[in-house]
């Protein structure tokens, strides 16, 4: 390759190929750490002091503060109690979101704020609000913390990245129907980077030696962009690898769990959280919690910068692509948004959830083990 007296290339630089799980990883990243997703932030920020303004409001206008105010408590269960000191912040997390969309600007990222503002919430108490409207505000509020918990993953602070390879794949499983078409990228081996250093360029960036590496966002405009160190499988994730496969890993339950169990009858001492063996035979959903735990590893690398091609799609990645478990026709909606279409739905999340919702009626969290909240669309509709 000729290069310039600078040791750039020129008249084009080598070809690097990028894999289906690092096109969808470079496609989550750049979606969230885009300004246009920043702004859907502020727009759920602002829907949500919008209806803590209605809730504030009627609460006055029906006295509910002097019926709640006693002798032992205080103030403590009051409207205005939540006002003074709940409201001031959730304008200063809009403000901060505000903040994040000017430094955009000069390609500088932060932190949301949403944990913040998650810690004050929960300090104080919500009683004055009717239970509709306590958990009408919990969505809301559910919803943005999941959405801005996005950002925050991603942007990771001073170089700390905790997106692996096994969140990767379930944020891609929660969100492949927004891409029914997956960006086309270019891999610039020309433009390269080092773990601990700002990066040349902001963006998306691929481990050199490893292309089972996670990806990462790092960014030119605050210190905090610079690269981190690459999270890799290690020995046990080698091996789960090579068990399972590249597509069906952390997706084929069938596949794993048997290898998780080996994995962990063959190292007792194997650091798998709370996971241990006993509660992953009696639970064997676990596993993939347990191997996600045990199967990484980071360690600094050089990276290559990953750049989107404005307008182009890459039409032919998602043909190759393993069938998903669930068909990417089956409609799908998060707790805490909208229902898209009137109809029976049901979750993955608890037994005998279905039920039916009305077009627009927001999608409730039903708790418990199996993580987020996915209601899908029911195929019989009597």
């Amino acid at each position: 390759m000729t290069t310039n007296l600078l040791g750039q290339p020129i008249g084009g630089y080598p070809a690097y190929t990028l894999s289906l799980q690092q096109k969808r990883q470079a496609t989550l990243l750049y979606h969230w750490m885009s300004l246009d997703y920043l702004k859907g932030l502020l727009a759920m920020i602002d829907a949500l002091i919008q209806g803590a303004d209605v809730h504030l409001e009627l609460a006055k206008r029906q006295g509910r503060d002097a019926l709640i105010a006693n002798p032992r408590w205080g103030v403590r269960d009051t409207s205005a109690n939540w006002s003074t000191h709940v409201y001031p912040a959730l304008e200063d997390f809009r403000k901060s979101v505000l903040k994040d969309i000017a430094n955009r600007a000069v390609e500088s990222y932060e932190f949301t704020g949403a944990n913040q503002c998650g810690h004050m919430i929960s300090e104080f108490s919500s009683m004055w609000m009717t239970p509709e409207e306590e958990a009408q505000f919990n969505r809301q509020w559910e919803a943005i913390y999941r959405y801005a918990s996005q950002i925050d993953d991603a942007a990771g602070v001073g170089g700390t990245r905790d997106l692996d390879d096994f969140l990767m794949v379930v944020n891609w499983q929660e969100n492949a129907d927004r891409f029914p078409r997956l960006p086309k990228f270019r891999v610039r081996t020309d433009v390269e980077g080092i773990s601990g250093k700002k990066p040349p360029r902001t963006g998306v960036y691929l481990a050199q030696d490893d292309p089972n590496a996670t990806l990462q966002f790092a960014w030119t405009g605050n210190d905090d962009g610079v690269l981190g160190n690459a999270i890799v499988f290690n020995d046990v994730g080698q091996r789960l690898l090579a068990a399972v496969g590249r597509d069906d890993l952390w997706i084929d339950d069938a596949k794993l769990i048997p290898v998780a169990i080996q994995e962990m009858e063959r190292n007792p001492n194997l650091d798998t959280g709370m996971n241990d063996l006993a509660r992953v035979r009696a639970k064997p959903s676990r596993a993939r919690n347990a191997m996600a735990f045990a199967a990484f590893t980071k360690r600094p690398c050089k990276w290559y910068f990953v750049e989107p091609v404005n307008g182009e799609f890459d039409d032919e990645a998602e043909v190759k692509a393993a069938p998903s478990p669930v068909s990417p026709a089956r409609l799908r909606c998060e707790a805490g948004q909208p229902c898209p279409k009137a109809g029976f739905w049901s979750t993955p999340a608890r037994a005998g959830s279905r039920q039916r919702f009305e077009a627009g009626q927001v999608m409730p969290e039903v708790g418990g083990d199996y993580g987020a909240t996915i209601w899908q669309w029911d195929e019989l509709q009597d």
